[in-house]
């Protein structure tokens, strides 16, 4: 969508803010578009108080009896990686038919991510771990996500979810006046759809993640577009089994299952055109977590993304953030942001402490990874610091990976507001303000609550505010004091 093109868009569904659907839903801030629909926040007495988004799409007859089916079904649906539909049906805005979808509102997808940068190694592999158990779930009711691609994966609190409205039976037909995209593959201009159509989409969003560009077009013959020669080593053979221009040689889900769990997986058939490259073997680094969010600036066939069922490492960070939110509430801290999903969905299968089950004050693109990455203490920067910087008696500054520094364009600041006991020991931590990386903010989460400062001789404790500021050049931190 060319720049123009996408803004007469804006104009065109911008005007129908203020409207309200079927006497219920007041049409609140436009969140974005696509060249079919449009998605506006909104709220509904009866849906409860929390912001939930619906998307407007113009519609005749025809669509009506065959969409609104399919919304039915899929809001019957019930997966913690899945987008909830809460509500659906036709409307009229000034004499225009419509149809109309109310959905749990998403903080932030994939495709805004990509717009700032690409994902690293492990980001993929995160992403890659939910969306893998949502459409385990798809493919066995014999169903189709249908339109996987970055639009469609989103963030919704703490988990990655795909979209819903989007889901058909598998090989139902799929015949459109479309041209079709990069993540439609080849056996779809005949109107075919199936699992393995999903895996194909699944690796061309894979490829656009870790190259951060756009998928070319489909090749004259219909074959995959061609992997970049510095794509990553550790992805090459799965991604390109994925593009495999015939069906019944691409992976399954299990397969690809099996494989992000670092399980040996059987050889990849050489099914498709790949330049050699060199490279050296993945590093190992932790795992990063869902990216941060914002509200989408375009939009999916439905709403944003989540986690695997399954324990992880990285669920045991996910509890403690949450425990460290819960204390900070208990201390009367005010302004902390609670999670936009409308109830949660899948909440982790072990409790640290029941006050864990408050929402936690973070957002953004795939939750679950392995243990935090490990922290050194540092020297404090040399730079004078003001007045209200605390001295504090040990720093932990966060070790980042040289593969995920690379990922850095100008700099990351994520700021984390700490409980001091009298001893100088940080007793709770969590993120005050965080930046575009849920993975960069876990690592600063997990350095402040190793810092020290001076004791005190009252018993109150105390309210401060670490500043992280990582960039390929290096981390630095520095504390204030807040209270």
């Amino acid at each position: 969508m060319g720049v123009d093109q996408g803004e007469l868009f804006s104009e065109n569904w911008t005007r129908w803010q203020g409207h309200v659907i079927r006497g219920e839903f007041p049409l609140g801030r436009y969140l974005g578009c696509s060249d079919h629909s449009g998605v506006f926040l909104t709220q509904s007495e009866a849906l409860g108080p929390s912001e939930v988004a619906i998307k407007l799409v113009p519609a005749d007859r025809a669509l009506a009896e065959s969409q609104l089916p399919r919304w039915k079904r899929a809001g019957g649906i019930v997966h913690p990686n899945l987008l909830r539909l809460l509500q659906w049906g036709g409307c009229q805005l000034d004499g225009l038919p419509y149809l109309y979808l109310v959905m749990e509102y998403a903080d932030q997808t994939l495709a805004q991510v990509l717009q700032r940068r690409a994902l690293t190694d492990d980001e993929a592999r995160e992403m890659l771990r939910p969306t893998l158990d949502a459409l385990a779930f798809l493919h066995g009711q014999n169903l189709v996500q249908g339109q996987l691609r970055p639009a469609n994966i989103l963030a919704v609190g703490d988990q990655l979810k795909l979209a819903s409205d989007t889901i058909r039976r598998a090989n139902e037909g799929t015949a459109t006046a479309k041209a079709p995209t990069a993540y439609d593959p080849p056996e779809s201009r005949h109107g075919s759809s199936s699992a393995a159509s999903d895996i194909w989409a699944l690796g061309v969003c894979l490829r656009e993640a870790l190259t951060g560009q756009p998928p070319s077009r489909l090749s004259e013959r219909g074959g995959s577009a061609l992997l970049p020669a510095d794509f990553p080593e550790a992805f090459r053979d799965i991604v390109a089994r994925c593009l495999n221009p015939s069906p019944q040689n691409r992976p399954g889900v299990p397969e690809l299952a099996a494989w992000a769990r670092g399980e040996a997986t059987g050889s990849a058939p050489d099914a498709v055109n790949q330049p050699n490259a060199s490279a050296a073997p993945e590093p190992t680094a932790p795992t990063p977590p869902p990216l941060r969010t914002t509200p989408p600036h375009e939009t999916p066939d439905a709403a944003r993304p989540a986690q695997p069922a399954a324990e992880s490492p990285n669920r045991k960070t996910l509890l403690a953030l949450a425990f460290g939110a819960v204390a900070i509430v208990a201390l009367g801290w005010g302004g902390l942001r609670i999670g936009r999903s409308h109830r949660p969905l899948a909440p982790p299968q072990a409790r640290e402490t029941s006050l864990s089950q408050t929402p936690v004050t973070t957002a953004p693109l795939t939750p679950s990874a392995s243990e935090p990455a490990p922290t050194t203490p540092r020297a404090k920067p040399s730079r004078s610091e003001p007045a209200t910087s605390p001295s504090a008696l040990h720093e932990m500054i966060p070790e980042v990976p040289s593969n995920a520094r690379r990922t850095i364009k100008g700099h990351i600041k994520v700021w984390v507001r700490v409980i001091v006991n009298q001893d100088g020991s940080v007793f709770a931590a969590t993120v005050d303000r965080s930046g575009p990386s849920r993975y960069f903010q876990r690592l600063a989460i997990e350095a402040a609550k190793q810092w020290t400062f001076p004791p005190t001789d009252t018993s109150a404790r105390r309210l401060m505010q670490i500043h992280f500021d990582f960039s390929r050049d290096g981390t630095t931190g520095r504390a204030f004091t807040l209270r």
